[in-house]
């Protein structure tokens, strides 16, 4: 199974957000769930990633590890 999410941690305040940090990584480990998520914060996608694509203009620039 495969979980679109785009930006779905950017309206929460610092509290709030780093609790569903913990809640994403759960899903993730319990169910076996990919992730791809868009978000423009460098700091959540280097906590939650295994694998990141940095995009440019519609173009993948990198792809690599965290």
């Amino acid at each position: 199974a495969v979980l679109l999410l785009d930006e779905p941690l950017g309206a929460l305040d610092f509290k709030l957000r780093k609790e569903m940090q913990v809640e994403l990584s759960t899903l993730h480990q319990e169910l076996g769930l990919t992730f791809i998520m868009v978000t423009h914060d460098q700091e959540e996608a280097l906590s939650l990633s295994d694998r990141i694509a940095v995009m440019r203009g519609g173009k993948i620039e990198q792809i690599g590890t965290p």
